[in-house]
């Protein structure tokens, strides 16, 4: 997964535990069950960004169309410049190493307030009151409690009179609400960048001091006197950068929430509205298997069933390997670098079955096979290519890029040499969009079908042909044509046509015309593969005699 990808999901998970609490449980009294789903949040922050979910998509065979017929891509001549310098700029690289060394800061902002607490312990004078560790020093400004110690400024705040500051910080202690400190910082460590990430820290450390004031409370403190020591004590003092590291608090707010008694049971199943929300994201994070059914399937089942010693391959599947040849500056040799770019979504079907499976994002697939069987590689605009298993464990597909000629048989005797409108369109429930043929077995059956769509002219390809006869029959009223000129195209992934040009005659008349024909009839729908609109090259005989 890309590490932005996972920052930008995990930012949207926390993104839904922050706008329920602020939504719905910002004003409850349930502080305990609060630091929990706090806590909860930053976990699925972490870790449900990883989850790998998928669906189940059942794909329905479609019959072959003769329209398209598979030939080989002419390529235009290439000229390979060989870069002078083997150091590129990256902007993904620099962005990568900033954020390490900004986290690295962090880190050591972290273990510094360590030394300094460590330091602080070793100077202060150690008391034991009742079941926790003191620490009095006369730098400490206000109370604070750091791991399993309670660091104070004077020992009179021992004493009975000033007791609610001391057990504050016990009930910090024997809760543990270090923990969610400590947390909160680690996750700053790794998302320094996301500014819900500081809101949400904060929100926790908030939310730990409501706890520990409503336990002072409890024990039979009056409000008004509690208040009063809570400003004398934090007004006005300042606070050292570790205890305002790990220690938080908000007169105002807190002073509020002492006096809030909303709590009841029913209260609480407000925790519940984060379960749909993030259902709803984990919807959205997953991605669909494909899964081929047809009639056969029956059939299909028994085939599998028959197969012997299966296992599940690995492979990747790419779209092509470039091999460069980079000079270094320094040294004058040559490099070899190789770069593969992946062919996402491409069918991988066993041959003789149904079964299959589609390659990800990152060109990768895995498909369970047998020895001996057959592996279908196709791809909308690339040769299909099958690949015998033997014992491999993984397995490296290169796909060629290949064209589709158009063939104009069906339409020729109807519209040759003819001046005709175009015959009306069809409606779109009657047009069934035409694969690639598939493979043929030694009997001649098709034994492999996938859904993938090529290219569509508007209003189908005898509303093509029949406007590209007519352009051909008046033209050849005007002076003599003959022959047929091989046109290839590329059907763009957004539509339209480009990289035109003639395959033979180039210099002729009748390739100038064929030409313009052709970049006349440009109203071309893209194909598609798994749902995706893809590029296709098409080759289409403009025939003058």
């Amino acid at each position: 997964m890309e590490l932005y990808i996972y920052f930008f999901r995990s930012a949207l998970v926390l993104l839904i535990f922050y706008s329920v609490y602020h939504l719905f449980l910002k004003n409850d009294a349930h502080f305990t069950s609060i630091r929990w789903f706090l806590l909860a949040g930053f976990g699925a922050a972490i870790l449900l960004p990883l989850a790998e979910l998928n669906y189940l998509v059942v794909l329905d065979a479609v019959a072959a169309d003769s329209d398209f017929i598979p030939t080989e891509v002419v390529a235009d001549d290439v000229n390979v410049v060989l870069p002078l310098a083997n150091k590129t700029f990256n902007w993904l690289d620099s962005v990568i190493y900033l954020y390490g060394i900004v986290s690295c800061f962090f880190v050591v902002r972290i273990l510094m307030h360590f030394g300094k607490m460590l330091m602080l312990i070793k100077q202060s004078t150690k008391v034991r009151h009742k079941f926790a560790d003191v620490c009095v020093h006369p730098k400490i400004e206000t109370p604070f409690v750091f791991g399993n110690r309670i660091f104070i400024k004077d020992a009179k705040c021992l004493k009975e009179p000033n007791s609610e500051i001391l057990i504050h910080e016990m009930i910090h202690l024997k809760e543990q609400h270090w923990i969610d400190v400590f947390v909160s910082e680690l996750f700053i460590v790794v998302q320094w960048f996301n500014p819900l990430a500081w809101l949400y820290a904060r929100t926790v450390k908030q939310n730990l001091e409501f706890i520990a004031d409503r336990g002072v409370l409890k024990r039979g403190f009056r409000l008004e006197k509690y208040v009063q020591t809570i400003i004398s004590e934090t007004m006005g003092a300042e606070v050292s950068v570790l205890a305002n590291h790990f220690r938080f608090s908000q007169n105002k707010r807190r002073l509020k929430m002492m006096k809030n008694n909303r709590k009841s049971k029913w209260r609480q199943l407000k925790l519940l509205v984060v379960l749909p929300a993030i259902g709803g994201l984990l919807w959205a994070f997953s991605e669909p298997v494909y899964e081929y059914r047809s009639v056969s399937d029956e059939k299909n089942e028994v085939l599998l069933q028959e197969r012997e010693g299966k296992y599940y391959l690995k492979g990747n599947v790419y779209d092509r390997i470039d091999t460069m040849m980079i000079r270094n500056v320094d040294t004058g040799a040559f490099d070899m670098k190789v770069k593969a770019s992946p062919l996402p979504g491409t069918s991988i079907v066993v041959k003789g079955t149904m079964y299959g499976c589609v390659a990800d994002k990152e060109g990768a697939f895995e498909v369970e096979v047998a020895k001996g069987d057959e592996l279908v590689f196709s791809f909308v605009g690339y040769d299909t290519k099958v690949v015998r298993i033997t014992d491999q464990k993984s397995i490296d597909v290169n796909m060629k890029t290949s064209a589709y000629e158009l063939d104009p048989s069906k339409y020729r005797t109807k519209y040759k040499d003819k001046v005709t409108p175009p015959p009306p369109p069809k409606k779109s429930s009657d047009m069934v969009p035409p694969p690639p043929p598939p493979p043929v077995d030694n009997d001649g059956k098709p034994v492999f079908f996938v859904v993938e769509e090529m290219p569509s002219y508007e209003g189908g390809m005898e509303n093509y042909f029949a406007q590209l006869y007519t352009l051909t029959a008046q033209a050849k009223k005007k002076e003599t044509l003959k022959g047929v000129v091989k046109i290839q195209f590329e059907v763009g992934y957004k539509g339209g046509i480009s990289k035109v040009k003639a395959l033979d005659n180039w210099e002729s008349k009748e390739a100038n015309y064929a030409l313009q024909f052709v970049k006349e009839l440009e109203n071309w729908k893209p194909g598609v593969q798994r749902g995706k609109p893809v590029s296709t090259t098409l080759i289409v005989p403009v025939e003058f005699e």
